[in-house]
Formats: structure tokens, C-alpha cells, sequence
């Protein structure tokens, strides 16, 4: 039997609006800020007193919905793969969870092909998991499934780690970068013009190109790619680069910083938010109206501002995060988000930005070249905006397009000195973690420099 698990916000009570509904006076009722978990329909106890705890302690909402998410498919598995749906909530999933049960979820996450995740997704899984049965140990007096390792880092903090389900050592990175020819492939696949020319219906087809796209040109990583707004998105460009303010630029003590971009890659993009999307606006008939919306007064590529209590405020781009950006609207009431939901005005959601190249890559083994990567994810438009780009740089496709007083930084004379330039554009503070984005970038240099910049 599979169990319904999922994750529901937190939702504001207007009180005024509930006492003119029922003509009386409701009942007291205590808001509660952090996100739900429910099991068929109920709230899960434990769950969210633990959600709760961990608001308080540190009200960051990203971080909140991230545990949220990583518990709700914890208690998934359990009742799912491992049969622990009792009844009775008190011996159900995690209260009846053993160790043995501990060892297959990591099996499952960590050895089995079809299920895996990096070694990332599940250093913070089990973190999650780690912190949630310690909880219930202290509140529920519900014994660890697991055995904890006390260590001391050399700064001097203590801590405990689960080291038997310590994430798998990998030699490398995962990713699967394809040529600038199977990148083509996999936007005629989004679009769903098969091999014969033919274009099947799609009510989504302009935005799943664009999107794809635009992975492509910039290597944004999918939270980004999710919830990039019109306002970022570089005009077109006659030369072969231009660049963007990257939201998630991750280099340590930086909000954010200035990434090369694929131009070509750009028109799809253009071709949507004029098109496709304008269209849909034009014609929906619900306005999206997010809860606690915030109205844009301005904005450029590089801020935004609004106006609180009769007073400017103005934010950067790189500083806003999803949970903003979705509450955002411009004056005629659309929303800046790039990617619009098939039937509604309103943004995508995270799951469904995630699926958009996995459809496309499906479509494309089926209807295109069965020889597309059968592995191909998001996350590898990333990859190979990597290794396209440091083929670019260190075939010297790039210093001509750049300012006379930076170009000179553009022209190495080895594949490591281009690894080390393209790691500015990819946000990483470490030439090591570029390394593993390009370690396939060697067998791309015999390809023509004009198929990387979309020329014929």
C-alpha cells in the first residue's frame, strides 16, 4: 500500500475575513509559521512539533522547506518500501523504524542505479534524519536506529555523525556533459519536432525549449533555472557572449558576480517571454495572486524596489530568494518569473522545473536519436555549459569579445588555465570542484569552434 506524504506551507488566518464569513466570532487558533507534513491527509505529530522546534530556533525559510521536503520522503519510504504504515501514528514509520530500515533507504539512495542521488543529496538527507530521531529520542523517548560517532574537528567543535551510513567516496563527477549537436538534439526534443521534421502537439513547448536553453547558455543550477524573472535575462546579442547576474553565484564572501553567456542560446528565451508566454498572460483568465504578494515598483537586471508604508525599498536580484521571487508582481499583475504553469499565470513549481529535461530527453531518445543520453538530467546543462565553455576559452573563442584591459586573462595556453578561468563564470570558489564539471572536456576539442558559439 502506498501512503499520500506531502508537504503543505504555512497559511495566514485572516481572522476579520472568517468572522464576516460565519457572522460570529471563530475560535482561537494559534498560527504556526513553519511548514506541515501529512500522511493521507493528517498532520504527522512528531513531524511538524520537529518543524516547529527548528523554525524558532532559526526562522530561515528555505532551509526549513528543505528539511521539510527530505522529511516528508524519509517517512515515505518507510511506510512505502518498508511497509511501516500501522494504523496507529504512535507505531508507524518513524517511531517503528530500525536500523535495518536505515540501511535500506541508504542502499536505496546511495547504491541502487535506478533511486541514487549524489553524495550531496544524501549528506543532507541523513542530516535531516539524523537531527529529526534525535528529537524524537528527547521527546518521545523513541530509541536511535542508528549508532552515533562523537569527532572533534581541528578548530575545536564537537560533534556526532551517523559514520555508518557515511555518503559514498565518488572519483568523480556524475555529470554528463553532450556536444553542441546532441544539446541541438535535446531542444528539438522540447520542442517536439521529431526526426522526420514533424512538430507534435504541446501546450508547453516554446517554454520547455526555452528553458533548456537557457541551462545551457548560462549553467545555472536548477533553483536558479527555476525561478530566473524576466528582469535577468540578457537582451540579445549580435556576439557570441554576453553575460548575467548570477542569483546563486556561490563564491564564498560574494552575492553574486558576472557569468560569460552563450548568446545563440538566448533566442529561444526572447522567442518565449514574447510569445508563448505573453499569449498565455494575455489570455488567462485568473490573475496569479500569491499569498502576501509584494508589488514591484521598478526593477532593472541588477534590482528591484517596492514600496512599505510609503517608503522605497530596494533589493538585489542575487539577494532575492525563491520564496520572494514567487510573491512577486509587476504593476499589471503577472508575475517577473520566467516559466509559467500549462494552464495558469503563475510560476512553475520546483518538482515540475526538475521534469522539464527529463521529458525532453525521453522524447528525444524516442523520436529524435535513441543514442541520447539515457542519464541526461538539469543539473547536466550545467555540465555542459562547463565543458563548452572551457573548450571555448581555451580554443581563445572568447578574448576577442571582451574588454581590451580583461582579454589577456583569456588567452591560456593550457586546458587547466581555461579550467581556471571558466570557474569564475560557474560561481565555484575552488579550481578543484570545475575540474570535476570538465573532466570530459579533452574529448570536445577536435569539435569546429563554430558549433559551441551556434554558428553555420
Amino acid at each position: 500500500m502506498t501512503s499520500g506524504v506531502r508537504v503543505v506551507a504555512a497559511r495566514q488566518v485572516d481572522r476579520e475575513r472568517i468572522e464576516e464569513l460565519i457572522a460570529d466570532k471563530p475560535l482561537p487558533v494559534e498560527h504556526v509559521d513553519s511548514p506541515s507534513i501529512l500522511v493521507d491527509g493528517r498532520f504527522h505529530t512528531a513531524a511538524c512539533a520537529w518543524l516547529r522546534r527548528k523554525h524558532a530556533l532559526r526562522p530561515v525559510e528555505a532551509t526549513i522547506r528543505s528539511h521539510a521536503y527530505r522529511l516528508a520522503k524519509y517517512i515515505a519510504f518507510l511506510r512505502s518500501e518498508r511497509g511501516l504504515d500501522h494504523p496507529d501514528e504512535w507505531s508507524a514509520d518513524v517511531f517503528a523504524a530500525t536500523a535495518d530500515d536505515l540501511r535500506a533507504l541508504y542502499r536505496d539512495r546511495q547504491f541502487t542505479q535506478a533511486t541514487r542521488v549524489s553524495s550531496a543529496s544524501w549528506r543532507a538527507q541523513l542530516s535531516t534524519i539524523k537531527q529529526f530521531h534525535e528529537f524524537l529520542k528527547e521527546v518521545y523517548q523513541v530509541p536511535l536506529p542508528f549508532q552515533l560517532t562523537a569527532f572533534t574537528t581541528p578548530d575545536g567543535f564537537s560533534g556526532t555523525s551517523v559514520s555508518e551510513l557515511r555518503p559514498r567516496t565518488r572519483t568523480g563527477s556524475r555529470g554528463t556533459p553532450v556536444t553542441p549537436g546532441y544539446a541541438e538534439l535535446l531542444i528539438q526534443g522540447a520542442y517536439r519536432v521529431d526526426r522526420d521534421g514533424r512538430q507534435h502537439d504541446g501546450l508547453v513547448v516554446d517554454r520547455d525549449a526555452a528553458f533548456i536553453s537557457l541551462g545551457l547558455a548560462t549553467g545555472m543550477r536548477l533553483g536558479t533555472l527555476s525561478y530566473v524573472t524576466t528582469h535577468e535575462i540578457p537582451a540579445r546579442s549580435h556576439a557570441p557572449f554576453t553575460t548575467i547576474r548570477v542569483p546563486d553565484f556561490i563564491t564564498k564572501g560574494d552575492a553574486g558576480g558576472d557569468a560569460l553567456v552563450f548568446s545563440h542560446h538566448l533566442d529561444a528565451v526572447h522567442g518565449y517571454i514574447n510569445g508563448a508566454r505573453q499569449q498565455q498572460l494575455d489570455e488567462s483568465r485568473k490573475k496569479y495572486r500569491p499569498h502576501d504578494p509584494i508589488w514591484i515598483v521598478e526593477a532593472d537586471s541588477d534590482s528591484w524596489s517596492t514600496e512599505v508604508r510609503g517608503r522605497r525599498q530596494t533589493c538585489r536580484w542575487v539577494e532575492t530568494d525563491a520564496s520572494v521571487r514567487r510573491r512577486l508582481l509587476e504593476q499589471d499583475g503577472s508575475t517577473p518569473v520566467v516559466w509559467l504553469n500549462a494552464y495558469k499565470s503563475s510560476p512553475i513549481t520546483y518538482d515540475q522545473a526538475g521534469s522539464i529535461v527529463s521529458g525532453a530527453r525521453d522524447w528525444t531518445r524516442n523520436h529524435v536519436h535513441e543514442d541520447f543520453p539515457a542519464r541526461f538530467r538539469t543539473h547536466d546543462l550545467r555540465h555542459t555549459y562547463a565543458t563548452h565553455l572551457t573548450v571555448c576559452i581555451f580554443k581563445q573563442s572568447v578574448a576577442p569579445h571582451l574588454h581590451p584591459d580583461v582579454a589577456d586573462a583569456y588567452t591560456p595556453v593550457r586546458v587547466a588555465d581555461a579550467v581556471e578561468i571558466a570557474k569564475l563564470s560557474l560561481g565555484h570558489a575552488s579550481e578543484s570542484s570545475t575540474r570535476l564539471y570538465v573532466q570530459h572536456a579533452h574529448r570536445f576539442l577536435d569539435i569546429d569552434i563554430i558549433e559551441f558559439l551556434g554558428e553555420r
